[in-house]
């Protein structure tokens, strides 16, 4: 252990603004391969800290060690409160689900609704639709309000 422990001592001792910065670079090669953003504040860190190394290149090993720490736990903090949020935000998307895209649609009865039930046409599918208020007639032009299912509650379209 007394050789492995020596080799850490002189590489942690050796630690210039090019090591800090090869460490962020393969730190960013680790997030890009996992896409956590966990390993992204550390990457993060490091390359900061070594810019401040080129700048100020007085500082021990020890200071870049506490400063490496400092940076990574502030960037983490701030990153998973607030930025991490933000990227996963924005409006949910109707792409990849079909109900919900049919919201507010245009459809066409296909038959006379009985009791508020009957059904439309959206596209080339028949679905099953109801009413809440009234009925509608064979053409009557509909709009889809919310869908439950395979029931489209539809309401009449009033352009």
């Amino acid at each position: 252990m007394g050789s492995d422990g020596n080799m850490l001592m002189e590489f942690l001792q050796d630690m210039n603004g090019v090591r800090w910065l090869v460490v962020g670079v393969v730190l960013l090669l680790l997030e890009v391969v996992t896409g956590t953003t966990y390993i992204l504040w550390p990457a993060i860190a490091a390359l900061i800290l070594g810019f401040v190394v080129f700048i100020l290149p007085i500082l021990g090993w020890e200071m870049q060690l506490l400063l490496f720490f400092l940076l990574s736990t502030g960037l983490m903090f701030v990153g998973h409160k607030y930025i991490r949020p933000k990227m996963k935000g924005g409006e949910p998307s109707d792409l990849n689900d079909r109900a919900r895209s049919m919201i507010g649609m245009r459809v066409k009865a296909i038959n006379d609704f009985d009791t508020g039930r009957g059904r439309v046409q959206v596209g080339d599918t028949q679905w099953r639709a109801s009413m809440d208020n009234g009925d509608a007639k064979a053409g009557d032009e509909l709009r889809v309000v919310s869908v439950k299912g395979t029931t489209l509650t539809v309401e009449p379209y009033t352009g």
